[in-house]
């Protein structure tokens, strides 16, 4: 009869330890994944992929690379679409959303290739 008893309070110590340690583990994974160096928060990443369609490239075209050589494709593509719209608005054959991406590549450039301050779309 004791024997049933022990078992059964070793079961429940063991089940609730489980459970505590499980608590614990999953208490740790979220707070460690939060603040983790090199990681992009959602905004982050959709500010990223609007600024790469804006400049006419694709997360392909800069797979692989380190972050400095992805700034500098991204600026020199920028650079280009700029150089573009703007022989288009001195041709005077740049429509409202030429001009309106003009502005927004203008604004990213200006602001050192760092969009911090929202989307492209955002301004």
């Amino acid at each position: 009869m004791q024997t049933n008893i022990m078992k059964k309070l070793i079961t429940c110590l063991t089940a609730g330890l489980l459970v505590v340690g499980a608590q614990s583990l999953m208490a740790q994974s979220s707070t460690n994944s939060v603040n983790q160096p090199g990681t992009h928060t959602p905004g982050e990443h959709r500010d990223h992929l609007a600024i790469l369609k804006l400049v006419g490239l694709t997360p392909a075209d800069v797979k692989g690379l380190t972050r400095e050589e992805r700034q500098a494709k991204i600026k020199q593509a920028a650079t280009n679409v700029v150089a573009q719209l703007q022989a288009q608005k001195a041709s005077g054959t740049l429509t409202a959303e030429g001009q309106i991406r003009l502005d927004r590549i203008e604004k990213f450039l200006a602001h050192g290739g760092h969009n911090k301050g929202g989307t492209p779309s955002d301004n």
